[in-house]
């Protein structure tokens, strides 16, 4: 005959329903397992999970009961014998699998979970079917003591809602949220101990499920949480911990209809909703109100790029007439501004504000890479047209309420690669700085001269912030090449000009002599031109193209007038960032002209109007919103000749309006040219 072992501890972090099982056992419960058999003859109890089992033997009889009381005595170990013994002498008594069952929960009860599944293994192959599910249960309980809990789960889930014994019906959802919770299925637990709070169990067991529920609830997942709003039944303990995460992942999301009903939810079950998911529920409930007036600006207007903010922001008060002359009317534009701080965070709070406090019809900005991300993710989950200043291509794909209005790094490449082209030249070389910036656009420069059927000749580099380039020169020499792209401040232009001209290097137009040394075609992209590159080294620049989306001196016809009215209002120029700044209030108010109705639009109105705007006349040179919501030409080139630098259209010179040694009133700003990093 078997000896009892000595209790296990088992190394069990989550709730142990072991426990319970113990509780099982002290409280005599397991006297109900023979209730029915004792007599002689089947009676029912109620409880479609107790055997219905008899046996016609008397003697068999007197031996079970003298085990269960025993067992009810407290004294597992001579229980255990017994039912040892009635199973071992009695192959063929009907009693046999309540013998196992009675067995097999004193061996959960002392931890060895083990020998107790053999137990309910066997009785879960019992030809009755009251008999077999009560296998089955008690298997289930022992399978996730021993780190089984897929089995567990797949088999407690067809039991819920049969038991009628408080204990067992604890121990069932115990278990259940237990082996739910070491599955990662956060769901099927809070619903497992939710139901267990709302059943007739004890006291204890409804506490340390509100419990578990507490724990489990922040850790879920907005998915989980959205699952777990909707299933879970509003009159149990799980609802109103879940409701107010649903409330704020609804608001994260954008989900505003949703944000209103799970507030409304709330109210009407009586849960206090706190300041912070009140103003959720009220800017939801506003932001359905768009005001046709009202355009939003994200820009950043403190720190290191405040600079290019405050310029953007003068450029769009320019565009909207603000300040009025006169007192406001009705029909006066209302411009609406956020700091970015350059802090993506703060961009997206931003959005949230503009949308939801201002009604916004649509918004312009950031400029930052990281910034314009976070702004845009938040403008496409709210729905409403976002114009970024950013030059990252890929941001459009964040969703169809962005756009992009400044040029990338594959515009520039391209426009330059494709003006060189048409000047004759066939082979490429890039000259770069060892930076990001310098790697990206020589990656996008070499990717543009391939489509153009151009050949990469090589590339040259050398440490940022170099400043002397007899060595570079002496590897740049060597190489074949007629067009070189240098992709580096105006700063770093003026030292590397002059270099490649003392080593035989002539910078010329395409197709023009370069008297006793090598003509090439020098091309930069906008970082290059600044206001005092040509005043210090134009000699050594003559041909060299430039690309821009906008540049004050050189502007013509809407360019010219925009830069002279800037200058004329803030006392210096726009930079590019202004110019598209200016471009991009124009088109939204465009687009919201043939769509609103009074004082209100649909921003959807408005978004489609502006994904089929198509070529404008521009300030800049973005040309209006192309295919895919980006520029449709998305920046000029810029062809350097005497101390003036002038729009090459078609690869010929355009005269501008500004001669050379006529004076401007311009006064170039220092980030007239600048851009932000593409990393």
């Amino acid at each position: 005959m078997r000896a009892v072992s000595s209790p296990v501890v088992l190394d069990w972090d989550l709730w142990n329903p072991r426990d319970v099982a113990l509780r099982l056992l002290t409280l005599g419960t397991l006297g109900l397992f023979v209730a029915v058999v004792f007599s002689g003859c089947p009676r029912s109890t109620g409880d479609p999970l107790l055997p219905t089992v008899t046996t016609d033997d008397p003697e068999a009889e007197a031996e079970l009961r003298a085990a269960t009381q025993r067992e009810d005595a407290g004294d597992l170990p001579g229980a255990a014998a017994r039912f040892e013994a009635f199973i071992e002498n009695r192959p063929a008594d009907p009693l046999r699998p309540v013998a196992r069952l009675h067995l097999g929960k004193i061996l959960l009860a002392e931890g060895d979970a083990a020998a107790a599944s053999e137990q309910f293994t066997l009785v879960a192959e019992h030809e009755d079917a009251s008999v077999r599910e009560r296998g089955r249960f008690y298997l289930a309980v022992a399978q996730h003591l021993m780190g089984q809990s897929a089995l567990a789960v797949e088999g407690l889930r067809p039991l819920v809602g049969r038991t009628v014994d408080p204990d067992e019906t604890a121990l069932l959802y115990r278990t259940l949220g237990s082996a739910a919770e070491s599955l990662g299925d956060r769901v099927l637990a809070v619903r497992s101990y939710d139901s267990l709070a709302a059943a007739a169990v004890p006291d204890e067991d409804r506490t340390d499920a509100q419990s578990r529920i507490a724990s489990l609830v922040p850790a879920a997942t907005a998915e989980e949480v959205a699952q777990l709003y909707d299933a879970l039944p509003r009159d149990g303990i799980a609802w109103p911990i879940v409701a107010p995460r649903a409330l704020r992942e609804a608001f994260a999301r954008g989900e505003l209809a949703r944000v209103q009903a799970v507030g409304t939810a709330m109210t009407d079950a009586g849960i206090e909703i706190g300041p912070e998911l009140r103003s959720m529920v009220l800017r939801a409930e506003r932001t359905g109100t768009v005001d046709a007036r009202a355009v939003g600006l994200v820009l950043p207007l403190s720190g290191r790029g405040r600079e290019v903010g405050q310029l953007a922001l003068q450029a769009v008060m320019l565009a909207a007439g603000l300040p009025p002359r006169g007192p406001p009317g009705p029909q006066t534009p209302r411009i609406f501004f956020r700091d970015s701080g350059s802090d993506p965070t703060r961009a997206a709070q931003a959005v949230d504000d503009l949308v939801t406090l201002h009604q916004v019809t649509a918004i312009i900005g950031p400029v930052e890479g990281s910034a314009a991300r976070a702004a845009a993710t938040r403008a496409q989950e709210l729905g409403v047209p976002l114009l970024t200043l950013s030059p990252d291509a890929s941001i459009v794909e964040v969703g169809d309420s962005i756009f992009r209005f400044f040029p990338s790094p594959e515009d520039e490449a391209t426009r330059l690669v494709s003006a060189a082209r048409s000047r004759g030249a066939t082979r490429f070389v890039v000259l770069r700085p060892e930076h990001g910036y310098g790697e990206t656009m020589a990656s996008a420069f070499r990717a543009a001269v391939a489509a153009a059927g151009g050949a990469d000749a090589g590339e040259v580099t050398y440490p940022a912030g170099t400043t002397s380039f007899g060595e570079v020169m002496q590897r740049l020499v060597r190489m074949s090449f007629d067009a070189v792209f240098i992709p580096d401040t105006g700063r770093q232009l003026a030292l590397i000009a002059p270099a490649m001209a003392a080593s035989g290097l002539r910078s010329t137009a395409g197709g023009a002599s370069a008297g006793t040394g090598r003509a090439i075609q020098i091309l930069a992209p906008s970082v290059g031109l600044d206001s005092g590159l040509m005043r210090s080294s134009s000699r050594y620049l003559q041909g060299a193209l430039f690309s821009t989306p906008f540049h004050p001196e050189s502007a013509t016809g809407a360019g010219r007038a925009f830069a002279d009215e800037f200058a004329a209002r803030y006392g210096r120029a726009p930079d590019a960032f202004a110019a598209t700044a200016h471009d991009a209030y124009r088109a939204i108010r465009t687009a919201t002209a043939a769509h609103r109705r009074g004082d209100t639009v649909q921003r959807a109105a408005v978004r489609g109007a502006l994904a089929t705007s198509g070529a404008q006349e521009t300030v800049s040179g973005l040309g209006g919103i192309g295919p895919g919501r980006q520029p449709v030409a998305g920046t000029l080139v810029l062809q350097a000749v005497g101390t003036d630098v002038v729009p090459l259209v078609g690869g010929t010179r355009q005269p501008s309006t500004l001669q050379h040694g006529q004076p401007s009133t311009l006064q170039p700003s220092p980030s007239s040219t600048r851009q932000p990093s593409t990393r």
